[in-house]
């Protein structure tokens, strides 16, 4: 039995088929200085009509990092490599979380300190990631616990 998976190749639908099959479709034409926004788990594609200078940007906010906990759980089970180590990305947020909570401590109440005080704590986006990624038994099989809490 062979198994051949969507992600090994590039595959392009007609809009209209997956219409025909109740997947929700969209359409947008971006311009000159304009910033087009995939969320997750959304499937896109593009094609130019003509001379162009693209650039991607892949960004995201805090609240993503559970988003990219499922996305590292689903490429496991498919035996998939990902493209960048969401361990050093959560495990980096959260050393700068450590270090702007240090300093909001020692009276440095800067902007960009402020921000990380509201992803910290018992109900904090990245407390909460941070949980997930460690009690998660699927990831525990490929990196053990101990490797995981070393430092990039």
């Amino acid at each position: 039995m062979v198994l051949i998976f969507v992600f090994e190749q590039v595959t392009q639908f007609s809009p209209s088929i997956l219409k025909s099959e109740g997947v929700p479709v969209y359409r947008t034409v971006q311009h000159s200085g304009e910033f087009v926004i995939t969320f997750p788990r959304a499937y896109h594609s593009g094609f130019n009509c003509g001379f162009n200078c693209a650039e991607a940007v892949n960004v995201a906010p805090i609240d993503w990092l559970m988003h990219g906990q499922n996305a590292v759980e689903l490429y496991s089970l498919q035996c998939r490599k990902t493209s960048l180590s969401h361990d050093k990305l959560l495990f980096g947020s959260a050393l700068e979380a450590v270090r702007a909570i240090t300093e909001l401590a020692l009276g440095n109440e800067s902007p960009k300190n402020l921000k990380w005080r509201s992803v910290c704590g018992k109900d904090g986006d990245l407390t909460k990631a941070v949980k997930v990624m460690i009690l998660s038994p699927s990831l525990h099989s490929i990196i053990p616990l101990p490797q995981m809490l070393k430092a990039p």
